[in-house]
């Protein structure tokens, strides 16, 4: 009995000193072992060196000059041999079933296999949120008609996909600056299948150098750049309908924004804080609204979670501006304000 497709961990680090042992550790911890670990630092200025060469007797350490997130991922590639290969970030973990659940999960025919996560925050506490909380009953068919109806699907960070090595070998390298995990998802079902594995299999660090929080400048700021990952977004849809065409795929003629309540929920944010893209500032903001509650009432999540976002966008779009800004940055901050608040009830250092 064959244990099934081979298994690439490829572990992308960068200034991650603080958190790439950990990643290095939930890879070799695995269940059903990897057939390899590959850990590349992207020429780290830290001590994240001196922690990975602590592993080279049980991984494949691969120190290069900086070339920046979005390259690294096409050389990282380059080092790897598996039929799936599961691109984990230094500030992240897999659960130790992550490799076996994947290799269970492909089958022939699989773009990639992707699942849940657990999100935590910076000291690696549990926040009680998933990304992306998928429902119960998500099944294959079922992200296929939503591609081909919206074409977009629900869809988790880098380190939720194992992708399959045939899929990679059509689309690597990526000649672009628009990150790899934003293009890689986006075109996936265009070339294959996409099974979800409702159950988290890792971990997700929520903190201020996530991407998110980087503005055009590689500014890290407290609130994500709004505007600039609209824009990104768009560009990866671009990306996709130029793979569609290549492949003669047809796409939807809709606006594929309007169905990622993430970024329904991003451009009323960004209404609000008067940083929107492009013609996005003329529509008005009901329909956006109402887009935005479609979107996050038929997302394949639980839904609790639908409701929360629902609840959310209305509060959102339907107070003043200056209590919608006040509002969108305590949400931002809500690690620090809970932090603080239970401090004052109970006392000693923040949790």
């Amino acid at each position: 009995m064959t244990k099934g497709p081979t298994v690439s961990v490829i572990i992308t680090n960068y200034n991650y000193a603080t958190y790439v042992a950990a990643a290095i550790e939930s890879a070799l911890n695995q269940t059903c072992p990897p057939d390899e670990i590959i850990v590349v630092d992207d020429g780290s200025t830290d001590h994240s060196a001196r922690v990975i060469r602590d592993y080279q007797d049980r991984v494949h350490a691969v120190f290069q000059k900086n070339e920046g997130g979005r390259a690294v991922k096409n050389t990282a590639f380059s080092y790897c041999h598996g039929e799936l290969v599961i691109y984990l970030d230094a500030d992240d973990v897999l659960y130790a079933t992550a490799v076996e659940s994947v290799r269970g999960a492909f089958s022939p025919g699989v773009a990639k296999v992707q699942y849940d996560l657990d999100v935590i925050d910076a000291e690696g506490a549990l926040l009680g949120r998933r990304f992306c909380s998928f429902s119960g009953n998500l099944r294959t068919v079922d992200v296929e008609r939503r591609f081909q109806r919206t074409g977009t699907y629900l869809w988790p960070v880098t380190s939720g996909n194992a992708y399959a090595r045939d899929f990679l070998m059509r689309v690597l390298p990526l000649a672009t600056h628009v990150p790899h995990d934003g293009i890689l998802n986006t075109i996936a079902p265009l070339y294959g299948k996409v099974v979800t594995i409702v159950e988290p299999q890792g971990q997700y660090r929520l903190h201020t150098r996530n991407n998110s929080r980087v503005d055009e400048a590689g500014q890290i700021n407290v609130l994500p750049d709004f505007r600039s990952r609209i824009r990104i977004r768009k560009l990866e849809f671009d990306i996709l309908r130029q793979h569609a065409a290549r492949l003669n795929r047809p796409l939807p003629a809709v606006d594929f924004l309007d169905y990622e309540q993430v970024f329904a929920n991003y451009r009323i944010m960004a209404r609000k804080m008067q940083r929107e893209d492009g013609d996005d500032a003329n529509r008005p903001l009901l329909p956006l609204l109402s887009k935005g509650v479609w979107a996050a009432w038929s997302a394949p999540t639980t839904r609790s979670v639908a409701l929360k976002h629902i609840a959310w966008l209305c509060c959102l779009a339907l107070t003043p501006r200056t209590l919608a800004v006040t509002l969108i940055r305590l949400r931002f901050q809500r690690g620090g304000w809970r932090s603080s608040l239970k401090q004052r009830i109970f006392g000693g250092a923040p949790a």
